[in-house]
């Protein structure tokens, strides 16, 4: 379903697992600090390296900052700089949900931010080696899936203030929530595509790559059609991960900015799902840096391992 593919590689194509790393980063710059932290060490320390890639797991100012074209323009180029054709961007809510709060001194309507966020980062898909596979989901550009020496990657696009279901103060509530409701389905949909592919190519591991914590909400029930506010927003989409992850019994890592600390959840997926590993990245006015993330799925007890790019750090080893 919606689905935009770049290449028509078969399995027999995709290169044989080998470990390999690359780079997640989130939640920043929310200051000037942090800009000139961004510029003056990260930046030359990813393009000084040979990392294939970059997941930037959205965020890219702070909540008070006005979603002007200028600035979100001047930050998607920022964001671009890091790894020229090579950064996956997934949108952050203080990238385009957030942008009418009113402790902003220039607000705009979320509907307006999120469609100019999609021309601006994905009018054309990115131009990788047909290897990597890359394909879009349409009317979705941002659910992006591509491989790497054998691992699945795949962006879905959630977002704190509750996926966008609080909050919305200048745009059309009843539509805002169909089209977060249009969203879920597209989510549920493209996740489950992803393990489809993954088990169509036989890779040996999944890596997803969201901006919210969907461990962080303030409400108990799930969202439904009915209950469409004051809902876990993230509930179906965990549940939906645990139940893949187990029929998929392979590594499999999540990985998400939005909240601090920077943190290795090992026990995310319960006993149904023990494949299956949270990483809360960088940022979010905690360690101003790109993390690591090396992926070696014949280690069975360790097949992923994290530390931060410049300072060595590694996360916490629970959440």
């Amino acid at each position: 379903m919606f689905l935009h593919t770049a290449a028509t590689t078969t399995a027999e194509e995709v290169r044989t697992a080998e470990p390999f790393s690359f780079l997640a980063i989130s939640d920043m710059p929310y200051s000037s600090k942090e800009d000139y932290i961004l510029k003056q060490r990260t930046k030359p320390a990813i393009k000084s390296s040979t990392l294939p890639f970059v997941i930037f797991m959205g965020d890219f100012k702070n909540s008070v900052l006005p979603c002007t074209a200028a600035l979100l323009t001047e930050r998607r180029n920022q964001i671009m700089a890091l790894h020229p054709g090579r950064v996956f961007y997934t949108p952050g809510d203080n990238d385009w949900t957030d942008c009418d709060r009113t402790e902003i001194i220039q607000r705009f309507s979320e509907l307006d931010r999120l469609d100019f966020l999609r021309h601006l980062f994905y009018d054309a898909p990115m131009s990788l080696p047909p290897e990597w596979l890359y394909a879009r989901q349409a009317l979705f550009p941002e659910n992006m899936r591509w491989v790497y020496k054998n691992t699945l990657f795949a962006t879905v696009h959630l977002v704190s203030t509750n996926n966008g279901r609080e909050e919305i103060l200048l745009s059309d509530v009843d539509l805002t929530l169909t089209l977060t409701d249009a969203r879920d389905r597209a989510n549920y949909v493209w996740l489950s595509q992803a393990f489809i592919e993954a088990e169509k190519i036989g890779v040996n591991a999944v890596v997803i790559a969201t901006q919210a914590d969907v461990t962080h909400s303030k409400y108990k029930p799930r969202c439904t059609e009915e209950r469409r506010q004051e809902c876990d927003a993230f509930a179906g989409f965990s549940l939906h991960l645990r139940f893949l992850s187990a029929k998929f019994k392979k590594p499999v890592l999540l990985m998400h900015g939005d909240t601090y600390p920077y943190c290795l959840d090992r026990g995310f997926g319960g006993a149904a799902a023990p494949n299956l590993w949270r990483f809360n990245s960088t940022g979010d006015y905690g360690l101003i840096d790109a993390a690591l993330v090396s992926v070696d799925p014949s280690n069975i007890s360790a097949p992923f391992d994290f530390t931060s790019l410049t300072e060595n750090r590694p996360p916490a080893p629970s959440c």
